[in-house]
């Protein structure tokens, strides 16, 4: 299917889920029934009377394809907003049992700090980095970038008051886990024992790690009594 027609879609959707076909008359060929039937029957685009939507997480959904095709990233990006990838993230992170925080600002000893998504259930506590795209980027930079979130999470591991205000049970003892999520597939899983994950893979690899697995980078958080000594 024409990458460009599928760009376009994420264009004219960016404002407003709704759109008609003429909104696509550009792409006036015999395919383009056939291109958009084909997006239908993926579940990435909905029509009725001749009107088609595509809602936030099919926006997702879509980009994630064009990526994985070989797509460059940075077209397809500037067609998405931050607030779709974090609303998609945490809203697919509360439908599997998570409680969540979205943008968590906090002041720490370095200065005021922001983790784009905190979340946890019984068995993990996540300290989410949310990267529109990483792909093809350089090594030593994608480092600095999971680098920075454990700065981050380590000055949050230091505040376990401010995780107790938030209602996690059993905040003594217990570990943060940095991730740094991405949206495309990417060639780096494991960077410095910080799992950077594409969206779409998010929960396979949240059912498929143990909690304990010893070769993840955890932060412990910091007892109370530890902060009086």
């Amino acid at each position: 299917m024409s990458d460009d027609v599928q760009l376009k879609l994420l264009e004219l959707t960016g404002n407003s889920p709704l759109l008609r076909t003429e909104d696509l008359q550009s792409f006036h060929t015999p395919l383009l029934n056939a291109r958009l039937t084909t997006l239908i029957e993926d579940g990435l685009l909905t029509a009725s009377n001749g009107v088609l939507r595509m809602d936030a997480r099919q926006r997702l959904l879509l980009a994630e394809r064009l990526i994985h095709a070989g797509t460059d990233p940075k077209k397809v990006s500037r067609f998405l907003k931050w607030q779709e990838f974090e609303e998609f993230t945490e809203h697919l992170l509360r439908e599997n049992g998570f409680s969540t925080r979205k943008h968590y600002v906090f002041k720490s000893q370095v200065g005021r700090r922001e983790i784009d998504i905190l979340a946890w259930n019984d068995a993990f506590l996540l300290a989410i980095d949310c990267k529109h795209w990483l792909r093809g980027l350089a090594a030593g930079r994608l480092k600095e970038v999971v680098q920075a979130q454990v700065e981050r999470t380590e000055q949050l591991a230091q505040k376990p008051e401010l995780l107790d205000r938030l209602r996690i049970d059993h905040v003594t003892g217990r570990s943060i886990l940095p991730v740094v999520l991405a949206l495309g597939e990417l060639h780096e899983h494991l960077v410095e024992h910080v799992p950077v994950v594409s969206v779409s893979k998010l929960l396979s690899f949240l059912y498929g790690v143990s909690p304990i697995d010893d070769g993840l980078r955890r932060v412990r958080i910091l007892s109370s009594q530890s902060r009086l000594m």
